[in-house]
């Protein structure tokens, strides 16, 4: 995802290069991936080319791999290697699938001993559970009717899980009451189009999902996470600590979980000062992406430039005056 016109493909590509090596050193059996995988439904060359070197090292280390699509992803485009990747332990899904054609996927430990069932959710677009409704009832009635539908597919996907495997839900969804950033597209986080956390499957061992970028458990009937985006991608999610979510699982027993902190990229800064104060802060904001704001007792021709000079790192500048409005 590029910032403000800024490509941040080098951070992305740090990022996971410490997803690997986390998995790595933990020896894990697989790599959960709840989308969106991509920024764009049309990714550049240089996007896919990191993904799938990521999932190159993944297969190079023994390490299955459960990507699901997000509401960014592009089905058929992510769906097009399905085939292919699946020969080598690579689970891609990005439609919903009844549990016996690949809606539940079966993963085997390292040592055999023991195996994973992870029901999987990919995004299910609001029109086509939203559209047959249209025709069928009062419009309060639609937002209700998607979470109701969500819920049936989620404990439909579940029915089948028992006591004997280690049991997981992978998917991409909001859930009613979790925090948001501002990096997340409107157009699929209306509240109206929330599940209530109660409606998620209580037979899971653990649900991870992806939609929001913010990094957070929900209380839930199940243990519940977000692990929320790689990097900050938006100015909105400033200071928020990024993660890995690292669990351990054992055959009914409640899992542990661990969250390893991802240093990979660059933090986002809003500062606001003098031009002399910015000077002063220069060497402490040199590796951020910074938004900046000038402040000036009157207009001063030019002073939008110094700042950039000053802060080549600074992806907005705004000029901000106390006795005038022309700064604005």
């Amino acid at each position: 995802k590029m910032l403000r016109g800024r490509s941040r493909m080098d951070e992305h590509a740090r990022a996971l290069d410490e997803v690997a090596r986390v998995a790595r050193e933990a020896e894990v059996d697989a790599v959960l991936v709840a989308g969106d995988v991509f920024d764009s439904p049309a990714p550049p060359p240089e996007a896919e080319k990191l993904v799938y070197d990521f999932l190159a090292r993944l297969l190079a280390e023994r390490i299955s791999c459960v990507l699901i699509a997000g509401n960014h992803d592009h089905p058929k485009k992510l769906g097009a290697l399905t085939a292919l990747l699946e020969t080598v332990g690579i689970q891609v899904r990005t439609e919903v699938r009844p549990p016996a054609d690949g809606g539940v996927v079966r993963l085997v430990s390292r040592d055999g001993s023991e195996e994973a069932r992870v029901a999987v959710l990919p995004f299910v677009p609001e029109r086509r559970v939203v559209d047959a409704c249209l025709m069928m009832g009062p419009e309060g009635g639609w937002y209700q009717e998607y979470a109701r539908r969500i819920e049936q597919m989620l404990a439909a996907l579940v029915a089948g899980l028992t006591p004997a495997t280690v049991n997981l839900v992978l998917g991409h969804l909001l859930v009613d009451g979790a925090r948001r950033g501002t990096g997340e597209r409107e157009l699929h986080l209306g509240q109206s189009y929330g599940v209530n956390p109660q409606q998620l499957p209580p037979s899971a061992q653990y649900i991870g999902l992806g939609h929001l970028h913010r990094p957070q458990e929900i209380s839930a009937p199940a243990r519940t996470l977000y692990a929320g985006s790689l990097v900050e991608l938006d100015f909105g999610e400033q200071e928020q600590e990024k993660r890995i979510v690292v669990i351990e699982a054992r055959p009914g027993r409640p899992v542990a979980v661990e969250s390893v902190p991802i240093t990979a990229g660059r933090r986002l800064r809003d500062v606001s000062g003098t031009l002399d104060l910015l000077h002063s802060q220069v060497d402490a904001l040199a590796d951020a992406l910074l938004r900046v704001t000038v402040k000036a007792d009157s207009p001063v021709p030019g002073l939008a430039e110094r700042a950039k000079e000053l802060l080549p790192n600074a992806l907005e500048v705004r000029v901000e005056c106390a006795t005038s409005d022309e700064c604005r």
